[in-house]
């Protein structure tokens, strides 16, 4: 019995199943058993379990399969697997003794294991299947793996909201820098989104201080054929260039690193920006206001008034200079905490005076003197 568990074991690591039935039951009661893998937050098996002529279903991760296969698996006399490696008939005789035969595969992995009707991503699994096993995110077997499916959704949901800056901007060409750009993830997704998926000739240079991921990075992009797509070890704030920058985008920069990726793209006149803030302790360290403490007083509520009070006046701040700016939902909170983004397109419009007064009344009210108003202090009218 521990070779059959052990087998199933390995097809759930490697995701290979397409389906298994359980047959020749040893009791009256249970008909059969059929098997398929489901992807849900994560990878899953299904049992169909045939009962006295009803179905039940049970969906079973890898922490309690050996315990469901050795209450189960005792009942049948035989199972036939499928999987896009090999096909097995295991038989089991009355010792519990298990022989296994294998043979070549005969059926394929189906395009998509999702319960539901499958969503339909920008990125298509099938398509982008180069891309996304070299950044990790799918099996060889064409699965996306399921520590990495909330990755796959994320990415998914960054490009969709590229997607409509790029048709706002409409342009034959993009240079695009992504300030501290960690892993790069999203930064190969959009060098793939842009080019690949969208035909355009697109410059993106990647921003970090971590050697380690730029180097990663250039050699990523070199296997994968992303020419245009460069990684740079540098500080956002001591980064400069004479290009124009269409795009210039930022995600989960800490605390001010924000405020001066904001500076600079206002600076360059970027024609669109992306930020998804992390951490605010500047405001949660200056924010005061006297009608405020029963609130303030408490740490866990001042912590997520700071954030959306500091996000709020970037947008603000970011609108007085011209940029149409939403604030919109990264991913689903359920995925990460830090799932903000502040979007804005430039308009080429003038300084707005109005909007920039109620920036500072705001700031006034609550003793606030915040980065990115003191970096664009050259650039605001007097």
């Amino acid at each position: 019995m521990d070779k059959l568990i052990k087998l199933f074991e390995e097809i759930f690591t490697d995701q290979s199943l397409i389906k298994a039935v359980f047959s020749n039951p040893r009791i009256k009661e249970i008909t059969k058993i059929n098997l398929v893998p489901i992807m849900l937050d994560r990878y899953m098996f299904q049992f169909e379990i045939i009962k006295n002529n009803q179905a039940r279903h049970v969906n079973i991760d890898s922490t309690s399969l050996s315990d469901f296969l050795y209450t189960n698996c005792v009942l049948f006399k035989q199972i036939q697997i499928y999987t896009s490696k090999n096909d097995y008939t295991l038989l089991i005789n009355k010792k519990n003794q298990v022989t296994i035969k294998t043979g070549s595969a005969t059926k394929e992995l189906p395009d998509t294991l999702s319960h539901n009707k499958q969503k339909k991503y920008i990125l298509d699994p099938r398509l982008a299947q180069d891309f996304l096993t070299e950044l990790d995110i799918m099996s060889i077997y064409g699965v996306i793996k399921p520590s990495q499916y909330n990755k796959f959704k994320q990415i998914n949901k960054y490009i969709e909201i590229i997607s409509d800056v790029i048709n706002q901007l409409d342009q034959p060409f993009y240079r695009i820098i992504d300030f501290g750009c960690g892993k790069s993830y999203l930064t190969f997704a959009l060098y793939y989104y842009l080019n690949v998926i969208k035909g355009k000739d697109v410059e993106i240079i990647g921003l970090d201080l971590k050697e380690d991921m730029i180097r990663l990075g250039n050699n990523l992009a070199t296997q994968l054929g992303f020419s245009n797509l460069k990684f740079e070890l540098g500080d956002i704030g001591d980064y400069d260039t004479t290009n124009n920058i269409d795009i210039v985008i930022s995600l989960h920069a800490c605390n001010t690193a924000t405020d001066i990726a904001l500076y600079k793209a206002i600076k360059w006149k970027s024609k669109a920006i992306l930020a998804v803030p992390c951490c605010h302790n500047e405001c949660y360290t200056q924010i005061q206001n006297t009608t405020l403490y029963p609130i303030l007083k408490h740490g866990i509520l001042k912590e997520k008034i700071a954030a959306h009070i500091t996000d709020g006046l970037r947008a603000t701040l970011l609108e007085a200079m011209g940029y149409k700016t939403q604030v919109i939902e990264f991913i689903d909170i359920e995925h990460t905490p830090k799932n903000v983004l502040i979007k804005g397109v430039y308009k080429d419009t003038k300084f707005d005076a109005t909007l920039y007064k109620q920036y500072q009344d705001i700031s006034s009210l609550l003793n606030l003197h915040l980065t990115l108003n003191k970096l664009l202090d050259e650039l605001i009218p007097s």
